[in-house]
């Protein structure tokens, strides 16, 4: 709860401080300067746009690109309370957080115990790769997060109905839910341990309501935009490009080495989140192989940082905040060694801050992708 309150002051604050001073604000074209739309820029502007327009016909490739969930309860939870959107959006963000990191603490207890689980919960809230500015603008992060750390909790558990319900709304919140889907059958499959008809009733009840949600969202907002799987595709430079993972990491480090001049703030912290992230997949591996991790999360994990990666999405310490990479940490350093625990949130709290500042105020251009 004091993770999830030092998260609520943060971007209140900041909101707060932005609609106090209109003339800092990045860029005149997101909305007007209150404290909600000031926490509504860059990629949360399209969610604003979906839950005031909707998807067409005059969509445009950043608006199908996006899930429906997080706009459109916006715009119901917006009727129903007179909130506008942007303040709507917060809500639903903040929600999000507090479910979210209430489910990776219980997550993490079932799997660790409870003194993992709070360290865990630290990490996911203030992972060093610099993140966490997801939980203080209103992006849909955190929701997904929530959906995703509930579904294999409740497999874990044996709450299929609960899981698969879990399932259907990540789907419908990012593009990572089709990942889940298959992740949730491999959680099911090291569970039952051989085929059984238990083991078919348990991955239909949980893994075909989802992937009946997903493919009739594919196929509606396909047939509207005229680009077949719209969401995954409709990005040009980004969906319609794919490579192997690590050809964009040795694209990015050959880019630094050849053009030093040309390098930014933002550089240097998107190749302190690829090092990271790359270090962080290793040690999930090792940890999978010891029997810490169990292999769905580590499945999870692994393409979720694949995926944006092979698309050659930039938000690549954001995508990596969706899986359970910033768990690693907690189950490598020695619980004894609470200086250490401290010192990484506060750096990853600090780069968040940095990140928060530098790509929504005009002053301070850092060219981080957000």
């Amino acid at each position: 709860m004091l993770t999830w309150l030092a998260h609520l002051a943060i971007s209140l604050g900041f909101g707060l401080a932005l609609q106090a001073n209109p003339e800092l604000p990045e860029a005149p074209w997101f909305f007007a300067p209150d404290w909600a739309n000031n926490l509504a820029h860059w990629d949360v502007q399209w969610e604003v746009t979906i839950a005031e327009q909707g998807y067409g016909p005059d969509f445009q490739p950043q608006t199908s690109a996006k899930f429906p969930l997080l706009a459109l309860t916006a715009r119901l939870l917006a009727q129903l309370s007179g909130l506008s959107i942007p303040a709507a959006l917060f809500a639903l963000n903040k929600l999000g957080t507090l479910a979210g990191l209430w489910a990776v603490w219980a997550l993490a207890d079932d799997l660790y115990g409870r003194s993992a689980a709070n360290r865990a919960v630290g990490y996911m809230a203030f992972p060093p790769t610099g993140t966490a500015y997801v939980y203080w603008m209103s992006y849909p992060e955190p929701l997904f997060l929530a959906q995703w750390t509930l579904a294999f909790l409740f497999v874990a558990r044996r709450q299929d109905a609960r899981a698969g319900l879990m399932a259907i709304l990540a789907v419908w919140t990012r593009p990572q839910g089709a990942l889940l889907v298959a992740a949730l059958g491999l959680a099911i499959l090291a569970d039952e341990r051989r085929l059984s008809a238990r083991l078919v009733q348990r991955a239909l009840a949980v893994c075909l309501p989802p992937a009946l949600a997903l493919a009739a969202w594919l196929a509606h907002i396909s047939a509207l935009t005229g680009i077949p799987f719209s969401p995954y595709v409709a990005q040009a430079e980004s969906g319609r490009a794919l490579a192997w993972p690590w050809e964009r990491v040795l694209r990015r480090a050959a880019w630094m080495i050849e053009n030093p001049d040309a390098i930014w703030p933002g550089h240097w912290l998107e190749a302190w989140q690829l090092t990271l992230i790359g270090l962080g997949l290793a040690a999930l591996l090792v940890l999978w192989r010891r029997g810490r991790v169990p292999g769905a999360l580590a499945a999870f994990t692994l393409l979720g940082v694949a995926l944006p990666l092979a698309t050659r999405i930039l938000a690549i310490g954001r995508f990596s905040a969706l899986t359970w990479l910033p768990v690693v940490p907690a189950l490598l350093i020695p619980a004894r060694w609470r200086a250490l625990d401290w010192a990484l949130w506060a750096l990853g709290a600090g780069l968040a801050l940095w990140v928060l500042v530098g790509i929504n105020t005009a002053p301070l251009v850092t060219l981080y992708v957000p």
